[in-house]
């Protein structure tokens, strides 16, 4: 006698493997979706500033971190271009979202037995240290009609954040 149709065991493998698929193709369109500018803006920011203390503390040379309007990207500079970490998803200038990047140094002053408020001073760019330090820096990040600002610990690189 023959029977007509599938066993368990193909069902539940086609179950799975719709489902994988459903998952990859949900997440890929999630991302493609949901860019967010800030966060990309952000995270390419993380990005060169950590290689660009890493390079510095390497080759025992001081590297510059700045931000490129014109390409929207971060640039990491000696003499010459070292290296350059676009904003992921936002690389044509033409795509609709202003991207704005100021950093501002600290100047802290020491009364008494501590120190007061420190006041900050804008600078065009950053310098990373070849002992990976850098001088106490914040910087503000602009994507859209949302802000961010990053205060970032002159020894470790990490930040603390501050949205505005």
């Amino acid at each position: 006698m023959n029977k007509r149709g599938f066993t368990l065991l193909e069902v539940l493998l086609a179950i799975v493997l719709v489902g994988t698929a459903w998952v990859i193709f949900a997440v890929n369109m999630e991302s493609l979706l949901d860019k967010d500018p800030l966060a990309e803006l952000e995270s390419s920011f993380v990005l060169a500033q950590t290689e660009g203390r890493m390079m510095a503390f390497e080759d025992r040379e001081s590297i510059e971190l700045t931000w490129d309007e014109k390409a929207r990207r971060f640039v990491l500079l000696r003499s010459d271009v070292v290296a350059t970490y676009e904003v992921d998803g936002f690389e044509d200038v033409d795509e609709g979202v202003d991207m704005e990047v100021s950093f501002f140094f600290q100047e802290p002053r020491y009364k008494g037995e501590s120190f007061e408020n420190p006041d900050w001073f804008a600078a065009e760019s950053v310098i990373l240290y070849p002992d990976a330090t850098s001088a106490a820096f914040k910087v503000q990040l602009i994507a859209g009609d949302r802000e961010r600002e990053l205060v970032v610990e002159p020894f470790t690189g990490f930040f603390s954040e501050r949205n505005g």
